[in-house]
């Protein structure tokens, strides 16, 4: 039995499927944890989702941004964008039982040595603050309301943490925190939204979140995506997976239980 993490796919099934067979992953016998960004912007965001949910009991994903503005979309929550390539999940058959299976992942995965999170982990929280907003989060997507309680969660505010905030915002901002934060605020910890050059030439008032010591708590090794322009990289406890397949360049794989790297290029 193998575990791989598998970083951002985003509608790329054919680069999904040359992963899988070259790592020579098997349903029922190996288990895959996916970062998130299942869809979108790829060409084949049913492909995936379809796979994903035929294989669910041996794979494992979090919520990625893209993931809630799907079930956002689905929700008419909000309006298509320009770049939107999930219309086919819209209008397909199946559409019901795979926003269903959207609705039940995870927004944070753990396991005895693993923290699986799209984005990243907010170094002001404890594991056992993260766990339990993690937890409500999603029994509100599972809930009856969960369109009017994703309608609550669109925003950019708050983005400092302070254990006075609402239980909304709380989840509002744990909900940013783990499917878009890259930046923060050396000194605040305010998650920005602003800064979009590269990843190494940033301000001197911010800091990649994952730079910050965590709560001392969180002792586990975090594997995250959504960063494509920060790449591959392991250290001793962060492992980044977004390699930007969906920009033309590769999808990544590691087995983390030997550190195995495997890798496709975009076709």
């Amino acid at each position: 039995m193998s575990r791989f993490a598998i970083g951002d796919i985003q509608g790329c099934y054919n680069e999904f499927m040359d992963l899988l067979s070259k790592i020579g992953f098997t349903p029922g016998r190996d288990t895959l944890y996916l970062v998130g960004d299942l869809v979108n912007r790829g060409p084949n965001s049913l492909d995936v989702l379809r796979y994903v949910y035929q294989h669910q009991g041996s794979i494992v994903s979090v919520l990625g941004n893209h993931d809630i503005y799907l079930l956002a979309r689905y929700a008419k929550i909000i309006e298509a964008v320009s770049d939107d390539t999930i219309s086919n999940i819209l209008n397909a058959e199946d559409s019901s039982k795979l926003i269903g299976y959207l609705r039940n992942c995870p927004l944070i995965f753990q396991d005895s040595e693993y923290i699986l999170v799209h984005a990243g982990l907010h170094p002001d929280l404890s594991l056992d603050k993260i766990t339990k907003l993690s937890n409500l989060i999603s029994e509100n997507l599972k809930s009856d309301s969960y369109d009017q309680f994703i309608k609550n969660i669109y925003g950019n505010k708050p983005n400092i943490w302070n254990e006075d905030l609402s239980q909304i915002k709380q989840m509002r901002f744990m909900i940013n925190v783990s499917t878009r934060m890259r930046f923060i605020n050396t000194k605040t910890h305010a998650i920005d939204y602003k800064f979009k050059g590269e990843v190494f030439n940033h301000p001197g008032n911010l800091t990649p979140w994952f730079k910050v010591d965590m709560h001392p708590s969180v002792n586990k090794k975090i594997l995250f995506g959504h960063w494509a322009a920060l790449g591959f990289f392991h250290s001793e406890k962060f492992i980044s997976l977004d390699t930007g397949c969906v920009w033309g360049r590769k999808l990544t794989a590691i087995d983390i239980d030997t550190f195995e790297i495997a890798q496709v290029s975009a076709i």
